[in-house]
């Protein structure tokens, strides 16, 4: 795969390594990204050590130059290897976003067209979509390794398969409306069950069956700065199934709001807030607290590195409690360091505690310490390590920037 991701890029870079942001996107972009996370669980149920390792292959090609203005076809493949660490842990959560079951997969592959300016647009997407790229997004925590500082449990959980996020995408519609520079407006409907729950290491599964139903999913953004937004998004399932007890059949749906902001006064910091509730009586996850900080540039010398400090509380609804004997919450607190050694490789060193593991009963606390390498390129427009997002496709509004002006 690596060979593979070599011979798209060198196809896509020109003799000038970046364009002018002024001109037209490039016909094509690629970019190659490898995760390889290292970890030793140091307290816990079974202290041992576990090693996973994600391969992502993206890329867009854009019709602007070609005299097709506004259109775009992208694509993402991905390999992951290794083995699981909350199989280990027993946390609900997912400690590690990269967590999966051995596979290669066609993840993404839709078709799009623009209309309008970047500021002023209306943009319609068809296709394989993960969910997480446009809806309950937090632009600065995306880089952190736990699942919930991703997409809340809340939704991740939710569905017979989950919803249309990694390791699994489904067919879709997305409609964007970005009116102007403050508001931003997304709805996409999605097939009910990603997949195939019975063939979890297909290439690609890409169906529209009537008895897996829809999920509708929407959110409105406001930013009041470059450097502030919030959020509120709703989310439903549009056929009912059986709750937890199998009592009554009843639909999956729920809400969520976030917030994140540089803080007052500060030129290093940034925060944010996530809160979502789901319906409890349909998944063993019915309520979901996060937030936390990143400084960046702290030290004079090291102005791309990163210090975060998260936590993430799922709380488990009464009828999963009493069915399975699970804890009222699960929460988990983070903090994690990237060093940037170049433009294309990068060190995070993560350290989590979890306390009261909830997707088994009685899961004793545990404290995971692991050692992420990040080896990342592309082109024409680099692909920085420290980027958590891809940077083949660019966003449908203005993304939230860090004090000092960057991209978070």
């Amino acid at each position: 795969m690596t060979a593979l991701a070599t011979i798209v890029v060198f196809i896509a870079c020109p003799s000038k390594a970046l364009a002018d942001d002024d001109m037209p996107p490039p016909v094509l972009t690629a970019t190659f990204r490898d995760t390889l996370d290292g970890w030793l669980i140091a307290k816990g149920a079974a202290p041992t050590s576990v090693a996973m390792n994600r391969a992502q292959l993206a890329a867009t090609l854009a019709g602007d130059r070609l005299g097709l203005s506004g259109l775009a076809l992208h694509a993402q493949i991905f390999n992951y290897a290794g083995s699981g660490l909350s199989s280990r842990t027993g946390d609900i959560q997912t400690a590690d976003a990269i967590e999966a079951v051995p596979m290669t997969r066609l993840f993404e592959a839709w078709i799009e067209q623009r209309f309008g300016s970047e500021e002023h647009n209306v943009a319609l997407r068809a296709g394989l979509m993960d969910v997480n790229a446009d809806f309950d997004s937090i632009v600065t925590a995306n880089w952190l390794v736990n699942s919930s500082q991703g997409i809340g449990a809340d939704i991740a959980r939710s569905g017979l398969n989950g919803p249309s996020i990694y390791p699994v995408s489904s067919l879709g519609l997305r409609v964007s409306w970005t009116p102007n520079k403050h508001w931003t407006g997304r709805v996409a409907i999605l097939d009910g069950v990603p997949g195939d729950p019975d063939r979890p290491r297909a290439f690609v599964v890409a169906r529209l069956a009537p008895m897996d139903g829809a999920l509708t999913i929407g959110q409105v953004d406001y930013r009041w700065s470059d450097t502030g937004r919030v959020a509120i998004g709703l989310w439903r399932y549009s056929l009912s199934r059986p709750t937890l007890d199998g009592v009554t059949a009843r639909h999956d749906q729920g809400f969520y709001m976030e917030a994140e902001s540089a803080l007052p006064g500060s030129t290093h910091w940034t925060g944010w807030l996530r809160f979502g509730r789901a319906a409890g009586s349909m998944q063993q996850v019915d309520g979901y607290w996060g937030g936390g900080v990143t400084g960046k540039g702290l030290l004079p010398t090291r102005k791309d590195d990163r210090l975060g400090l998260a936590f993430a509380r799922a709380s488990i609804s009464p009828l999963a409690i009493r069915i399975s004997g699970l804890p009222r919450t699960e929460t988990s607190f983070e903090l994690s360091y990237q060093y940037k050694l170049s433009a294309q490789l990068a060190l995070q060193p993560d350290a989590q505690y979890l306390h009261h593991p909830a997707a088994v009963a009685h899961a004793p606390n545990a404290l995971v310490m692991g050692l992420r390498l990040i080896l990342s390129f592309g082109g024409p427009k680099p692909a920085p390590a420290t980027d958590a997002s891809d940077t083949t496709v660019p966003s449908d509004a203005p993304e939230p920037k860090a004090p000092d002006g960057k991209t978070s």
